[in-house]
């Protein structure tokens, strides 16, 4: 079998030479620099790096030095225990067809993730987060935006903030986790005509959002929406989606440390973002329903979604029930069919 040439270093300076590999006999290979001695070794004392493609490969005498040498089919009867698995890699490597393949289903693997697993794992962990957990995040959050001054005490009169406290009341009897459920009336100076649903059960609606309502059905419908992002637990959701993994997994097991990093990303998230396409179309459909329910028709959505719409236009930043995400007038349309469907 012909020797092959290769680049010798012999591990004691940073000298390079031109050497001949060669295999004198079963189980030894001798290497020959240019102007040295020839050193002969037993294969079971080199290493030799892994095949990759058309890259040279690494003679690792462990006496010291190395040899880099072009990849050729000599390697394999002088190293004979390349594993299946290496083997495997290398004639893939070796195919583009096959190369190209792999390429195009990693990215369809990745894809069919973000689109499909990631949500349903955000599910997973937020339907196994302590309550204890969940009401410090949204407590913290509320806190957090009580700070920055987004949001303050109501301005409403009494006998209006109890009306529509009975409203919500009536609204919610009965749905699940009803029992965490609560309406928070806020000045919203920061945030204008607003709702949205925290952790831990508190829906939150400012007095600017009553002042343009048409009527106390159309906020009514507004919060049978966000009581439906409460119930599926969308806010949990959404912040371990755009990244709280790692926070989450830490309640998993007990260290509820990691509320002040979703604490701080709910508040970002539901105003410069807003929920996704799933949990808005999610969150109309379970308004729809209850509005049923109740007597009353998805319209008064509808309605509130026109009013929004001409303060707010499409644009982001305009919390949960406006959202681009399907934009305002899709939702719109798919709350006049609800209410056109018997």
């Amino acid at each position: 079998m012909s020797p092959l040439t290769g680049t010798w270093y012999d591990g004691r300076g940073s000298r390079r030479r031109t050497a001949r590999v060669s295999q004198p006999k079963a189980g030894w290979l001798r290497v020959e620099p240019e102007d040295g001695e020839a050193l002969e070794v037993a294969v079971d004392s080199i290493s030799i790096s892994p095949r990759l493609g058309n890259t040279p490969r690494t003679i690792d005498l462990k006496s010291g030095g190395q040899v880099e040498c072009a990849d050729a089919p000599e390697f394999d009867t002088w190293f004979p225990r390349q594993s299946r698995i290496e083997t495997a890699a290398d004639w893939l490597e070796r195919r583009k067809t096959t190369a190209i393949g792999a390429a195009v289903t990693t990215l369809v693997a990745v894809v069919l993730f973000f689109v499909f697993g990631l949500p349903w794992i955000a599910g997973f962990i937020a339907d196994r987060i302590p309550p204890v957990a969940e009401h410090a995040i949204g407590a913290q959050t509320m806190a957090l935006l009580e700070r920055t001054g987004a949001i303050k005490p109501s301005k409403l009169p009494a006998a209006r903030q109890q009306a529509l406290q009975a409203g919500f009341h009536a609204l919610v009897a009965g749905l699940p986790r009803v029992e965490d459920m609560h309406l928070e009336l806020r000045d919203g100076p920061g945030i204008g005509p607003n709702a949205f649903a925290l952790p831990g059960g508190a829906i939150v609606m400012t007095d600017q959002l009553v002042q343009i309502a048409g009527s106390d059905d159309e906020l009514v419908a507004v919060l049978a929406h966000e009581a439906g992002h409460h119930v599926r637990r969308h806010a949990l959701r959404m912040a371990i989606e755009n990244g709280g993994v790692a926070a989450m997994a830490g309640f998993l097991f007990g260290d509820v440390s990691g509320s002040g990093t979703l604490a701080v990303s709910i508040p970002v998230l539901l105003l410069n973002n807003g929920y996704s396409r799933a949990h808005e179309s999610e969150a109309d459909q379970f308004a729809f329903d209850l509005l049923r329910q109740r007597g009353m028709s998805p319209r008064l959505l509808a309605d509130m979604l026109r009013r929004l719409q001409k303060i707010h236009g499409d644009s982001k930043g305009t919390m949960s029930y406006l959202s681009t995400h399907p934009p305002t007038q899709d939702r719109i349309d798919a709350a006049e069919r609800a209410a056109a469907a018997k």
